[in-house]
């Protein structure tokens, strides 16, 4: 008997010990760098880039500014965005989703939402004609055909999913072009005055001499594709013709030499002032 209870004080102790040891926790694990981000979140060429991830939740910036703060200026994440983004609004800046990301006095396309440059793409097309490279009239507005937001959460602007909303006004809507729109389908402009939905009446003018119609018109002309980029669209004569309907015949070349449009088209029929082509007017004798 006087073996068996220290035997068995042997065995209970061995019990508690096993016991005690379950509650205690492991010894720690090396501490690893915690991390939302995948290896390209920087990398253009990667699918895992930061602007792919936006692009992929509907153009928001909310997950950004979870991390790096109202400002982007690095919040709990401790990365400011600004060290790339330094324009004006950071990333949330027009040339972030669209334009040129270095130059952020184009905020047009090339480059649309889809990263796409080529002009085959209707998100490309011919805004860089009309916006930058446009030789028959003044440089367009973006807010020619887009409502243009202030903020980049303002209803119109990324609310809605592609394509991008269509709304004329300035020279697109002056004169007959009341009634212009845009077919999304064929990348058409219809009725813009732009394109030649325009009258100029004989009773209003102070040369009537030159009309042999109660008006001149405009061919109204309907652009096939707005990503149909080969200078068909727009060579002269398709919008009106040489001249007008309803103008006295003339040689183009009399036009700007000893005609009336002098200092507004050269002797072939170039626009040399471009503020007075394509602006809602009748520009005579260089008024």
């Amino acid at each position: 008997m006087k073996l068996i209870y220290p035997i068995l004080m042997l065995i209970s102790l061995a019990v508690l010990l096993v016991s005690c040891s379950d509650l205690v926790e492991p010894p720690p694990t090396k501490a690893t760098e915690p991390t939302i981000h995948k290896t390209g979140i920087l990398d253009k060429n990667s699918p895992d880039f930061h602007g792919n991830l936006v692009r992929s939740d509907g153009w928001s910036f909310s997950a950004c500014i979870r991390c790096h703060s109202a400002d982007y200026s690095g919040g709990t994440a401790g990365e400011s965005c600004l060290k790339c983004h330094t324009q004006d609004n950071g990333p949330e800046a027009c040339n972030t989703c669209h334009g040129n990301f270095n130059d952020p006095s184009m905020i047009a396309p090339p480059r649309d939402v889809n990263g796409n440059t080529s002009t085959d793409s209707l998100g490309v097309g011919a805004h860089y004609q009309h916006l930058y490279g446009n030789d028959l009239g003044s440089d367009i507005e973006c807010s020619t055909c887009h409502i243009v937001p202030k903020d980049y959460l303002d209803p119109g602007h990324i609310d809605t999913g592609l394509p991008a909303e269509v709304v004329f006004s300035n020279n697109a809507i002056v004169n007959l072009g009341l009634n212009a729109s845009y077919d999304h389908v064929s990348g058409s402009c219809i009725n813009t005055y732009c394109h030649g939905n325009f009258e100029f009446l004989k009773d209003s003018s102070d040369y009537k001499f030159i009309y042999t119609a109660d008006k001149m018109v405009g061919n109204n002309n309907k652009p096939v594709q707005f990503n149909k980029v080969d200078g068909t669209q727009a060579v002269c004569g398709s919008c009106h013709d040489l001249p007008p309907k309803g103008h006295i015949e003339s040689d183009i070349s009399n036009c700007g030499n000893v005609g009336c449009h002098i200092g507004i088209v050269d002797s072939d029929g170039n626009i040399i002032d471009q503020e007075k082509h394509i602006n809602g007017k009748k520009n005579v004798r260089g008024n």
